[in-house]
């Protein structure tokens, strides 16, 4: 494990000491435990499923975020990543505030971006409150800074008028997953357009980010870029300096990479994550099913921030259409999120491979209070397809038990997998 820091040091050893003493799942494992309480290390937890924080939810929400006045600051966030097993976090909005406090301190420091700033952002679906909203193409926020997009539709003539409204509305910056910044350049070079004079910067997050997509990136909007590691349950990570290396935030986690059981430098690991700054539910050494090597060396940007060098990741890839037109395999992310909701948040996981340009097999399980739900939930989750390439395809569903798919266990696979073996 590397060095955090005294401050983040202090803030790891109070968010386990809470951990243990306040949440029902940390209490239930060491009650009996031989050390003290008070002197746990971070190696005396377990290592975290996904599957554990769905399955046993209310188990890791501390205690006095069930009861008033804290339950009043109570934020509920959906995780519905590249694993394809949804999640709800639940945060107190302090402290959430306080994760993305180090990221916007990154944006002015590295671009000069701040929170005045008008920026532009693509989602899989939007929230107000605990709540899902209607589903609309754009949205503006109530102080007029930020204009979503939704991304359950991302044809063509979808994406122009996208376009239209980015360069009308004129952001200081954007924050794009690599595959939706890809598909939008393509779409500005297609349409010979050209970017406009006040874009200053553009994160990609969500995805892992390869070299050339980046130089297509910041040649078509003639812009900086920076790459964002962050989840809906840890908040900020790590974020690239200008030799594009990642260097993890250590006052908001502690990341380790794990190879045979055990945390690993230099090393090729799995990848779990802690989180300092969630205190309404706090996940200790939580799994990301990414993978990565914690570097030793020192970067030559001078930081002392640790450097994380991510070698598998979030990676969703592209849908190919019989016209042979790629769309991001984020609408599927889109389209069954809001699947779940509609039915109660009945999903254990949901993951799609495509065979050939016609066809799309998914495989779906529900969570065992659900059970005879899955028909029902595969046709609503088809009802939900807009682009009318996508509606053309041959969808495929099979269904399998919530602890396994296709004899394996989930997450094993990623969300979208392509059989043949196309570049993602």
């Amino acid at each position: 494990m590397y060095t955090l820091g005294e401050q983040a040091d202090r803030g790891l050893r109070d968010i386990l000491l809470h951990a243990a003493r306040e949440t029902e799942h940390y209490r239930d494992i060491y009650s009996s435990h031989k050390r003290l309480v008070d002197n746990l290390k971070l190696s005396d937890f377990p290592l975290l499923t996904r599957q554990a924080v769905q399955r046993e939810r209310s188990h890791f929400l501390c205690g006095r975020y069930q009861r008033y006045p804290d339950i009043e600051y109570v934020l509920m966030k959906r995780s519905f990543g590249f694993s394809g097993i949804p999640l709800e976090i639940y945060w107190d909005s302090r402290d959430d505030s306080r994760s993305q406090a180090c990221l916007w301190e990154y944006r002015k420091k590295r671009f000069g971006i701040t929170q005045d700033q008008k920026c532009c952002v693509f989602r899989t679906a939007e929230y107000a409150g605990n709540k899902i909203m209607d589903d609309m193409p754009k949205r503006l926020s109530a102080d007029g800074k930020t204009m979503s997009f939704s991304i359950r539709n991302l044809s063509p003539d979808r994406l122009q008028w996208c376009m239209d409204a980015i360069l009308k509305f004129a952001p200081a910056w954007m924050c794009l997953s690599p595959s939706i910044a890809l598909m939008l350049a393509e779409n500005m070079a297609a349409n010979r357009q050209t970017p406009w004079s006040g874009l200053r910067y553009i994160e990609l997050c969500g995805e892992m980010l390869d070299t050339q997509t980046e130089t297509i990136i910041q040649d078509t909007f003639q812009v900086q870029t920076a790459n964002v590691y962050a989840t809906q349950a840890m908040g900020a990570i790590a974020a690239s300096c200008e030799y594009g290396h990642l260097h993890i935030f250590p006052e908001n986690v502690a990341v380790e990479a794990i190879r045979n059981g055990k945390p690993v430098m230099d090393e090729e690991g799995d990848l779990y994550i802690t989180s300092l700054q969630n205190n309404a539910m706090p996940l200790i050494r939580m799994e990301t099913e990414d993978r990565g090597i914690l570097q030793t060396a020192p970067c030559p940007c001078g930081q002392p921030a640790p450097v994380l060098r991510l070698s598998q990741g979030r990676n969703l890839g592209f849908i190919t259409t019989k016209s042979g037109r790629k769309v991001s395999a984020h609408v599927l992310r889109s389209m069954a999120e809001y699947t779940n909701e509609e039915i109660s948040r009945c999903m254990a996981h949901i993951r799609f491979r495509q065979n050939d340009n016609g066809h799309m097999d998914a495989v779906l399980g529900v969570k065992p209070a659900f059970y005879g739900w899955e028909k029902e939930t595969a046709r609503i989750f088809k009802e939900r397809i807009e682009d009318s390439e996508l509606r053309q395809m041959q969808w495929n569903f099979t269904f399998a038990n919530s602890c396994e798919s296709d004899g394996t266990k989930m997450g094993v696979h990623p969300f979208f997998e392509s059989w043949e073996g196309e570049e993602q």
